[in-house]
């Protein structure tokens, strides 16, 4: 994870502290009970956003493929492996599971028609998402998902809120 490092002031003109931004690049994720807000850039790789409202402790991945192969070594690049990081994290954080909400994004098929979406790369990371959050029983609540255009995704973390635009 690379922390934003823009000096930029807020309304009232008053630095944003480095801790309170943070921009993942593919393979990160990042996990905090400290308000923050977590932004990234998406094409054919998905987000998973996932909030505790009780501890408002929230978190973020950035996974470029869905699932690991038998013998590979553990990568956060992998949706299995980052998600269940992620997970792990929140708990140490003192989230608890039953509270967890998910917000998916991404899984773009970039410059590809409509009829070839279903066989590219970010369809099978939609589909690996879903899959995941059905059997951890994390309920999802909002996802903005295929399509063939990217998107910049921003999470904050104090109350769960997302937003995607497309890019």
């Amino acid at each position: 994870m690379i922390p934003h490092s823009s000096k930029s002031g807020s309304m009232q003109g008053a630095p944003i502290p480095d801790q309170s931004r943070v921009y993942l690049l593919p393979g990160d994720l990042h996990a905090t009970a400290a308000p923050c807000e977590i932004t990234t850039i998406l094409g054919s790789c998905v987000a998973v956003c996932l909030w505790d409202a009780s501890s408002r402790t929230g978190g973020m991945n950035h996974f470029l493929l869905p699932q690991s192969r038998d013998g590979a070594q553990p990568s956060m690049r992998f949706g299995d492996v980052a998600t269940q990081e992620l997970l792990h994290r929140l708990h140490r954080l003192g989230c608890r599971h039953e509270n967890l909400t998910a917000k998916l994004f991404g899984g773009s098929a970039l410059w590809q028609p409509d009829y070839c979406y279903e066989k590219s790369l970010g369809a099978l990371n939609v589909e690996a998402a879903h899959t995941m959050m059905k059997s951890y029983k994390i309920r999802i609540i909002a996802a903005d998902t295929g399509g063939n255009q990217g998107r910049k995704i921003v999470f904050s973390t104090d109350d769960g809120s997302a937003w995607a635009r497309r890019i």
